[in-house]
């Protein structure tokens, strides 16, 4: 999959958004931890007893706070960087995060079991834990290489300090021989570093699905992207929603065919960036006002395009905003013109109504949204027929009867044979 800017931004924030959890999960940890200790402490204040066996560690409290205050500084480093996105976070931030709670915890087990000599359950269970929370939690930087190195330190810290310790601890109770005895912290520094390759298991899955779901979103995107410039936005979410998949089916359309008349002509006398830039500012308007009207360019033909009203989302009336919609190109193009942004020219407008057969067309490999019957055919012969009555827009008496549009005063123009038709089709002249 090629990376691009947008993509890696976005799954820039979502990292950042992973990192930001989980420096909140575990100032969460060390403050509910501070509390607890605290509160056990004060609940055995009246029996001198457990007091003197259980005294207060504050050196343990003073690390709770430093580690809480860390996360939390870490956290609205994450959340002012998510803020400001135009300038990336240092790469190696969250090595630094990791080496920096490692170390803390690590110092803190050498001061009670090497140095302070104060080693006890309590605090070798809170360490302890706090050894195991940091390496499932790296799973959240979305980098299994830190997943295993934080697994691996652990493993290696923890067990080369009660190693440390083990022959410095006399008259231990029963429990406290067991958590000390060789065996078990061989077995605890394997179930670290076996936590670190799960914890790298799991980011590596996290970052795959977080890759999956940003890339689709990317992609879904692009294609939202791609269909707004051809018809409204409403009806690309219609078409996103049903994964592009619209079942076929017979309704009620109204079609428009739009053509630029002698353009093969000028054409011939143009560079091709002047003949880009022309197809451009014209199918720029079309595009403009066939949205404003619900519809659809099916085609860009060159020097014209098809359009449906109707399909694949249904409106009220469908000739009527196709005819709304071809006297305003007709009055824009004419603006346009005399303002001197487009060279003179004259277009062709056809539009009939009818039922029509839509849905995709295609295989797997390739398929698009079509329009097809006898409506769209009569619709590309009334554009035809301007050209033997010099006009610009002819619509058919059923499109003009089914707009019900009391304010038009169209001529009946003729009653054409066209090719193909068995029988005369009313047209009528807007313009």
């Amino acid at each position: 999959m090629k990376i691009t800017a947008s993509f890696a931004k976005q799954f820039e924030w979502e990292t950042l958004q992973s990192e930001k959890l989980r420096a909140a999960i575990l100032a969460g940890y060390a403050i509910f931890t501070f509390i607890y200790i605290l509160s056990i402490s004060l609940f055995l204040n009246h029996n001198h007893t457990l007091i003197d066996q259980l005294p207060l560690p504050e050196a343990l409290l003073i690390f709770l706070a430093i580690l809480f205050t860390y996360e939390i500084i870490t956290n609205r480093v994450l959340d002012h960087r998510l803020k400001k996105l135009s300038k990336s976070i240092h790469p190696h931030f969250k090595y630094f995060t990791a080496l920096v709670e490692l170390t803390l915890i690590t110092i803190m087990l050498y001061l009670y079991a090497v140095s302070f000599k104060k080693s006890s359950l309590l605090s070798d269970v809170i360490l302890v834990s706090l050894y195991y929370l940091i390496v499932f939690l790296s799973s959240f930087y979305l980098d299994k290489f830190i997943s295993l190195v934080t697994g691996a330190l652990a493993a290696i810290a923890y067990t080369i300090l009660h190693l440390m310790e083990q022959q410095k601890v006399p008259d231990s109770s029963a429990m406290e021989e067991l958590v000390n005895s060789k065996y078990f912290i061989y077995a605890t520094g394997i179930l670290l570093f076996l936590a670190g390759v799960a914890s790298a298991f799991m980011a590596n899955q996290l970052k795959k699905s977080i890759m999956r779901s940003v890339e689709l979103v990317e992609d879904e995107n692009k294609l939202f992207n791609l269909f707004s410039r051809q018809i409204s936005k409403e009806i690309a979410t219609e078409l996103l929603d049903k994964d592009g998949k619209v079942p076929s089916s017979l309704k009620f359309v109204s079609v428009m065919f739009i053509d630029i008349r002698d353009f093969t002509v000028y054409a011939e006398t143009q560079t091709p960036e002047n003949l880009v830039a022309f197809q451009n500012a014209f199918f720029g308007i079309i595009i403009d006002i066939i949205n404003k009207y619900h519809g659809i360019v099916n085609q860009f033909l060159g020097d014209g395009c098809m359009i449906t009203f109707g399909a694949p989302i249904e409106i009220e009336n469908p000739p009527r905003n196709a005819i709304k919609a071809a006297l305003e190109i007709k009055q824009t193009l004419d603006a346009t013109i005399e303002k001197g942004e487009l060279h003179p020219f004259n277009i062709g407008i056809g539009i009939h109504c009818g039922k029509a057969v839509t849905g995709n067309i295609g295989t797997n490999l390739k398929s698009e949204y079509s329009i097809t019957g006898g409506v769209v055919i009569l619709a590309a012969r009334i554009e035809q027929f301007n050209k033997q009555l010099h006009s610009q827009i002819l619509l058919s008496r059923e499109a003009f009867e089914y707009a019900n549009m009391p304010e038009l005063k169209p001529e009946l123009a003729t009653e054409a044979n066209l090719k193909g038709w068995s029988h005369p089709v009313e047209l009528y002249k807007l313009a």
